[in-house]
């Protein structure tokens, strides 16, 4: 039977999702718990790849148990123990059954991305917000973004030699917004966080391009300069990547509805 778990990560501690040699990385982990309590072999498919120190909220994994019975019978206590076994930044939230054909990476339509920036020095940020010294012009962030809302090749904000299935995406929501966090020393106009939504992303793609709109938010480019990267830039061209920790991926959406009465939670 094939069953959609739900997870939840801080990547700060792991080489990103994908199990790597000699690299610790979440995928690693789920396999090993949900292996240990299972007593079997537990392969693990996750809905994409995150890069390293990249965080998740509700990221879909999929997996297949020969033996049904701990699932079925004592759904709770599955759960229970395997986020006993789990380190403190991964939890798994709850475990659907679904239709044996469901593919958490291949089904999944959409998928959702925040990335949070801080212009003000706030020691409660650090941990999730990249700090940014400079002021910069939501505004103009904003039109660069439309530029990037669409079916396009983004391979100028991909890490090199990243893709084996070609560099098109289709973007259906990019912008920026002034947020107000729980715990804050500044005001609201200081804290941003940058939503971007399609239908597949490359790697490195959204930490590229918040770096290249920050250029545009500082002033060093104008907004039309992210269409000239998109029309006939390089990776090279773009600007750099800003870090991994601010970055979370938070939405995945699917064409039918994997949610049903048999919730095990």
């Amino acid at each position: 039977m094939r069953y959609f778990a739900i997870i939840s990560y801080n990547g700060a501690n792991y080489c990103g999702w994908q199990i790597q040699q000699n690299s610790q990385t979440v995928e690693q982990m789920v396999e090993y718990a949900l292996s240990t309590i299972l007593g079997e072999k537990i392969d693990v498919v996750g809905a994409g790849r995150t890069d390293s120190g990249v965080n998740a909220i509700e990221y879909i994994a999929h997996f297949d148990a020969s033996d049904d019975t701990k699932l079925l019978n004592e759904p709770g206590k599955v759960l229970y123990k395997t986020n006993a076994i789990l380190p403190g930044d991964i939890t798994i939230s709850a475990i659907y059954p679904v239709h044996s054909d469901a593919h958490a990476r291949f089904d999944a339509i959409q998928r959702r991305y925040y990335y949070y920036v801080h212009t003000v020095h706030d020691p409660f940020a650090e941990k999730f917000s990249y700090y940014c010294k400079f002021p910069l012009n939501m505004d103009k962030m904003n039109i660069a973004a439309q530029y990037m809302v669409g079916k396009r090749d983004f391979s100028c904000f991909e890490k090199l030699h990243g893709s084996q299935n070609g560099s098109v995406c289709e973007l259906t929501h990019a912008i920026w917004e002034n947020y107000t966090p729980e715990l804050s020393v500044g005001e609201r106009t200081q804290y941003l966080r940058f939503t971007v939504s399609a239908n597949r992303f490359l790697r490195n793609m959204v930490r590229a391009m918040v770096g290249s709109l920050l250029e545009v938010g500082r002033g060093k480019r104008e907004p039309e300069w992210i269409l000239e990267l998109l029309e006939k830039g390089t990776r090279g061209d773009a600007g750099q990547s800003v870090p991994g920790n601010p970055l979370f991926l938070r939405g995945i959406e699917y064409p039918y509805d994997y949610r049903n009465d048999n919730i095990i939670k």
